[in-house]
């Protein structure tokens, strides 16, 4: 975690003010003259009134902003809040977020009153998937003179997530998916529940389908019946385990395009509403159920933050659910395709990215 603190640096105009001042000063001591003196406190009389009022408090400044949730290399815009708590205006400030605005130009800012909070819209793109608990803004001043600049760096503890950039599926899981998406005949056309009639409700029936409304009119207890399927459910594994013997910080490039690939599998099929079952095999395996974008998000919250983890094997427990699918997508993101656990699955399963290198 970062802590707030302040500095005071040159600027390259005080640099060049204080080697003329250093130089007619030399001048002054060495010929002893009286132009050369006076040249020389003409120089130095800038610099002292420029260190003197310079502003010191920049590190009492509030920055209040929300958490964060953005894709790898997607433009954002945050709508943050800035509170100066010192006794003087703070006048004349550059605000950047170093991380995030690596290619954007600081944002100067209005005086800043004390105690006033001053809204503030910041572009920023994360290049990098992460998932970090704390931002880093920097306040910077050279008011009044411009020949020191006063710094502080305020961290603020906040979450903030870079999901993994999204890529384009091959033409091999597109089919497969296509071949997913087909349904039977006999099912409903659209995927979910649809309402149907009312019926008499039964003693051993579930009582979370009674109709609460037709039943206090008609003084009797009735439910309602419904037609239509549910979604179905598609498996995916994210397997991040390198191959025996290989070291964990090659095949990066692969790594990232997996992750990516996860990411747009997933969302894919959510947005054919159809449940997605997640195995990420890693140091610490995981399983989603991803039902909306409550699970979605901490399925991508992971994926911010995964590593590569060293290749162990894993019990048969592990892939019992998965084995009743009758579909499941399979994504080597540490390079080992030829992992035993696949050949194992029963049915069909499509191997995502295998081809690469």
């Amino acid at each position: 975690m970062a802590t707030a603190s302040r500095s005071i640096e040159w600027t390259l105009r005080g640099k060049v003010v204080a080697w003329l001042t250093a130089l007619a000063a030399g001048a002054a001591w060495l010929g002893d003259d009286t132009t050369a003196r006076l040249a020389a406190a003409m120089l130095a009389a800038p610099l002292v009134v420029d260190f003197v009022a310079k502003q010191r408090r920049l590190h009492h400044t509030e920055v209040q902003v929300s958490p964060r949730r953005t894709v790898a290399g997607a433009l954002f815009v945050d709508q943050v809040t800035v509170v100066h708590h010192g006794r003087r205006p703070a006048r004349e400030c550059l605000f950047c977020e170093p991380r995030t605005m690596r290619h954007e130009p600081p944002l100067l800012l209005p005086t800043l009153p004390p105690g006033r909070p001053v809204p503030v819209a910041l572009r920023g793109r994360s290049l990098q998937r992460s998932h970090v608990v704390e931002r880093v803004f920097v306040l910077a001043s050279s008011w009044p003179l411009a020949l020191f600049r006063s710094r502080a760096v305020i961290p603020v503890a906040t979450d903030f997530v870079t999901e993994p950039a999204r890529v384009p599926l091959s033409a091999e899981v597109v089919q497969a998916l296509a071949a997913q998406q087909a349904a039977p005949l006999d099912r409903a056309v659209e995927t979910g529940l649809e309402f149907h009639s009312l019926r008499e409700h039964l003693p051993h029936e579930d009582a979370r389908s009674v109709h609460a409304l037709r039943s206090a009119a008609l003084g009797t207890l009735v439910r309602r019946v419904t037609r239509g399927r549910l979604p179905q459910t598609v498996g995916v594994v994210l397997d991040l385990r390198r191959p025996p013997g290989r070291p964990l910080r090659r095949g990066t490039r692969r790594f990232e395009w997996s992750l990516g690939a996860c990411a747009a599998l997933v969302a894919h099929l959510r947005r054919q509403a159809a449940q997605v079952l997640v195995l990420v095999l890693g140091e610490a395996p995981a399983r989603f159920l991803v039902q909306g974008p409550v699970q979605e998000h901490e399925l991508l919250t992971l994926l911010a933050a995964a590593e590569p983890s060293p290749h162990r094997p894993l019990g048969p427990e592990w892939f019992d659910e998965l084995r009743r699918l009758e579909h499941c997508f399979w994504i080597p993101a540490g390079a080992y395709a030829a992992s035993p656990e696949i050949a194992a699955m029963p049915r069909t399963v499509t191997l995502v990215g295998g081809e690469m290198e």
